[in-house]
């Protein structure tokens, strides 16, 4: 149940598209499949079926008028299969009845879950003349009397009412699953090989075990004890190099003119 809850939230954001659409049409359908609700008594039986339009004609304007959300729409659905529950199967009706059996569920879905919803008048308008006032009016009191005041819309309604809807979003979901599933064991599988090759290659090159480590370590040695061993009469040259240095320069502590062995150089 979780895997459709996941794809009732993908289709409560998604936009309104023709398959809701096709969907809400046919489930509008089933409620009275011949369309033999009873008409309300006061209702006007002026509509004929040469100027009726067809259902989902009449389901697409609405939508196109009203720029109604998904989610209205969705229970609208659930209100329409509670009525499929509740009708008498040996009901009778005009050919306008499912209109106004859609037309009211989608006024009540509206109303209830929305913080704004259009007044009656002007559903009556989105209609294009084919319902007044008082037609909306009614048809809102009679759907509220059929349902016995019982408007609430469960997860779980939406759940089983959509299925038809929520089984490709779930596949989907479930491939995209899968598809990141796969695509992360291959990278997990390229960074074990990575170290597993690196392991390798530096284990190969083992320097601190290796003969060549210790002869570069050898010579290393040998070239800092060259370097520090310097010939004594080396020495003794750069001593005098030096010592010259000193006497031409003004750094001495004495006068130039004392005794030369009395000379101090610092």
């Amino acid at each position: 149940m979780s895997e459709y809850k996941k794809a009732l939230h993908v289709l409560m954001k998604s936009p309104v598209t023709d398959d809701i659409v096709k969907y809400l049409t046919n489930v509008t359908l089933k409620v009275l499949p011949q369309s033999n609700y009873p008409s309300p008594p006061s209702s006007p039986s002026r509509h004929s079926k040469e100027h009726l339009p067809s259902l989902m004609t009449f389901i697409t304007r609405l939508v196109r008028y009203t720029n109604v959300y998904t989610p209205t729409l969705l229970a609208t659905v659930c209100y329409l299969n509670k009525l499929k529950r509740i009708l008498p199967k040996d009901a009778t009706g005009l050919p306008s009845t499912i209109h106004r059996l859609f037309l009211a569920c989608l006024i009540l879905s509206s109303k209830c879950h929305n913080d704004s919803s259009p007044k009656n008048v002007h559903w009556a308008r989105y209609t294009d003349g084919l319902f007044s006032l008082e037609d909306i009016n009614l048809m809102e009191r009679q759907l509220l009397q059929l349902l016995n005041w019982d408007i609430n819309v469960s997860e779980d309604d939406l759940i089983l009412d959509l299925r038809p809807l929520l089984e490709p979003i779930k596949e989907d979901l479930q491939r995209s699953y899968l598809q990141r599933k796969r695509i992360y064991s291959n990278n997990q599988q390229k960074v074990s090989a990575g170290a597993y090759h690196s392991y390798n290659y530096t284990k190969g090159h083992n320097y601190t075990n290796s003969n060549s480590y210790n002869s570069y370590n050898s010579y290393n040695s040998y070239n800092k004890l060259q370097s520090k061993y310097v010939p004594k009469s080396e020495l003794y040259h750069h001593r005098n190099i030096s010592v010259s240095s000193n006497l031409s320069s003004t750094s001495t502590l004495v006068d130039r003119n004392s005794p030369p062995h009395n000379y101090v150089y610092v």
